[in-house]
């Protein structure tokens, strides 16, 4: 659950913490549980602190082979990532981090930034249950969700407009004319990788840890001060910034929450760089 606003407040300052809660305490959904072939949230948080060690240690001794700073929301004066959207009441934030990425890779793999493309996550979540029977109080993995992308495709939002809650696969007639599709997709554990990936082809699916402090997140880079597990979620990470090492990724909790609906969260926190996935269209 969220923490008291004031009291929270209260222990950043006094940490001089690098980010800023908000007034109000809210919880969000979350939906990420870790498949039988990904790390589980505590083994992720503990590859994520070695992998930032290992990052200072490389930085330390060798000039990197990607840009310092690199984001998609503004690159070459281009916006390449899609509106934040918000799950709501529902599980399902792989779903959301999958379409999130997918379409924002479709526009910078054909260098079209105003391309108009907004994928179902309804489609996606609730009508592919013979992969892992998503639902929205037992969440999903990144595995299976990519899995659909690659062999059946997702379609138009308006084929199947999402709400929030577990209902019937209810997709248009003609939704297999209308699906988008990845070629392929892996699994990224390098930190370099990771920024040479997103810099070379596009956004990455990631997950992590949400501490209870993380709902109240306002601005700044992100880096868990107080609170216990709240659970897991996934979202995309549309770029870096190795000046002041963190991430950028846009949440899927709508454009109130956060710095419009996107936030920073420091190298190394809460298993966001132990793996992300990055998708070929």
């Amino acid at each position: 659950m969220p923490l008291n606003p004031a009291e929270l407040k209260k222990t950043l300052r006094e940490v001089d913490a690098r980010w800023k809660a908000s007034d109000e305490a809210k919880e969000y959904s979350l939906g990420y549980v870790p498949g039988p072939t990904e790390h589980s949230l505590a083994t992720r948080e503990m590859l994520a602190r070695s992998s930032y060690q290992h990052f200072l240690a490389m930085a330390a001794v060798a000039a990197p082979g990607y840009p310092a700073s690199f984001d998609w929301r503004n690159h070459n004066g281009h916006d390449y990532v899609t509106s934040i959207k918000d799950q709501k009441q529902c599980g399902s934030c792989v779903a959301f981090g999958s379409v999130a990425t997918v379409e924002a890779n479709v526009r910078v793999q054909k260098n079209e930034p105003a391309l108009a493309i907004n994928l179902s996550e309804a489609d996606l979540f609730f009508c592919h249950d013979g992969q892992a029977a998503p639902s929205c109080n037992t969440g999903w993995n990144v595995n299976p969700a990519l899995t659909v992308f690659e062999q059946y495709g997702v379609p138009d939002d308006k084929c199947f407009p999402y709400t929030d809650h577990d209902q019937p696969c209810k997709r248009c007639a003609d939704w297999k004319k209308r699906v988008t599709k990845i070629k392929s997709f892996q699994g990224i554990t390098s930190t370099a990788s990771m920024k040479t990936w997103l810099a070379k082809y596009g956004p990455l699916v990631t997950c992590f840890t949400v501490y209870n402090d993380f709902f109240s997140y306002h601005s700044g880079v992100y880096h868990h001060v107080s609170g216990g597990v709240a659970g897991g979620h996934c979202v995309c990470c549309v770029g870096y910034d190795n000046v002041r090492r963190f991430w950028i990724c846009k949440n899927s909790w709508g454009p109130s929450w956060g710095e419009h609906g996107f936030f920073c969260i420091a190298y190394g926190q809460c298993g966001i760089d132990a793996e992300m996935w990055g998708v070929h269209i």
